[in-house]
């Protein structure tokens, strides 16, 4: 899945949406039925490679139009004037009654695009080093980061296979990913740590798996209420927050695991190594 996630981030098959990529994005609501070829047929002669999808229900008789940018385009308004000017004379038949529209030039959409990954990096960097001094030992603040950017590149591949554009809506919700994994990480870690003042004769193996073990109820029952929660999101939610949900509901799944099996086992493997190594001197 990891592999999966970095193919798809390096390869560019991440699709961004209009807020990154830059250009417009028309939703359109016509009168009756709307045929997705003829509308497809009309938008091409004013707007060539635009990207033209129903949405929402179908008795909604909705179409999604995103129009790219040109880099000479002055006018930013221009590309949907002239979609709806054209969808008007070509397919007259039927028209638009309702129409809202989103615009985003070139130069915010490749900033906004590094302020994105900035933010999801320095929320990455400041929990490592608050666990490292929280928990003093660095290699607590790395499990937790670690597992944390597991989930993050784990859910933007299968966003990407998915299908789903990485909008501001969706950089929300990795950021909450990355807070609620560390959080649920965390929980195991405080048992350690007081297991650790009380059970010294045991191995740092012995009270991590005790410490898994003594939350796991806790962490199955929150992250199931969670699921149960964000999967109604995604089915009832609406399209505008489809692609927020499913990042947090296939986070909410990959966050739980990742804590139990990368974030601790990587805690336990640096402590087994510390052992070997004093017993060879």
């Amino acid at each position: 899945l990891v592999a999966a996630g970095i193919y798809a981030t390096a390869s560019g098959q991440i699709s961004y949406g209009v807020e990154f990529s830059g250009g417009t994005q028309l939703i359109l609501q016509f009168q009756s039925r709307p045929e997705i070829e003829k509308i497809r047929t009309a938008v091409e002669k004013a707007s060539p490679g635009s990207v033209i999808q129903t949405f929402g229900e179908a008795e909604d008789n909705k179409v999604l139009i995103r129009l790219a940018l040109e880099a000479d385009d002055a006018d930013l308004d221009a590309p949907a004037r002239s979609a709806l000017a054209t969808l008007a004379d070509s397919y007259g038949d039927n028209p638009v009654i309702e129409s809202s529209s989103e615009i985003v030039g070139p130069i915010v959409g490749a900033e906004l695009r590094r302020k994105a990954v900035l933010l999801v990096s320095l929320g990455l960097l400041f929990q490592l080093i608050y666990l490292a001094a929280r928990f003093k030992g660095g290699i607590w603040g790395l499990g937790a980061a670690v597992a944390a950017l597991h989930d993050v590149v784990v859910a933007l591949g299968i966003l990407s296979f998915a299908g789903y554009e990485i909008t501001l809506n969706v950089i929300a919700a990795l950021l909450t990913l990355v807070g609620y994994s560390v959080n649920d990480t965390i929980v195991i870690f405080d048992r350690a740590r007081e297991n650790l003042g009380q059970r010294r004769k045991l191995s740092m193996t012995e009270l991590l798996n005790n410490s898994i073990n003594q939350t796991l109820s806790r962490t199955l029952i929150t992250s199931g209420t969670t699921f149960l929660a964000l999967l109604g999101l995604y089915l009832l939610g609406g399209d505008v927050l489809r692609g927020f949900s499913f990042a947090l509901v296939v986070g909410t799944l990959v966050g739980t695991y990742s804590t139990m099996f990368i974030a601790v086992p990587l805690v336990d493997w640096w402590y087994r190594r510390k052992a070997r190594t004093a017993a060879g001197q």
